[in-house]
């Protein structure tokens, strides 16, 4: 439970610092984020909400799954995983900050 609040927590400072960014004038540069937005004619604000609802239903499902099996592998496994997802979350928020501060200081 504790990797879930981890994972949870950097989650948002990556969701925050990002619209953070984007209201201060910056662009997404996630290619994938950018092409989904033009493809499906959305604010690119939306389709990060979108993309991280899902990716919050995808771990949550991984979480169902640890609570429920009885192979310790797996728990392993899930576990593992959502630490690297916080782990990525923690350092593309410091990248979101660190380039807010650059842009904020220029």
């Amino acid at each position: 439970m504790l990797a879930f609040s981890y994972f949870v927590i950097f989650s948002l400072l990556d969701l925050s610092s990002t619209i953070l960014a984007l209201k201060l004038g910056l662009s997404e540069a996630n290619i994938a984020l950018s092409f989904l937005s033009s493809l499906l004619r959305l604010d690119i604000v939306d389709i990060i909400m979108l993309v991280k609802s899902v990716f919050f239903a995808g771990v949550g499902g991984l979480m169902i799954l640890a609570f429920t099996t009885r192979n310790q592998r797996i728990k392993k496994t899930v576990l593992l995983t959502i630490i690297l997802f916080g782990a990525v979350f923690a350092l593309v928020s410091l990248n979101n900050f660190i380039t807010i501060y650059s842009v904020n200081s220029a």
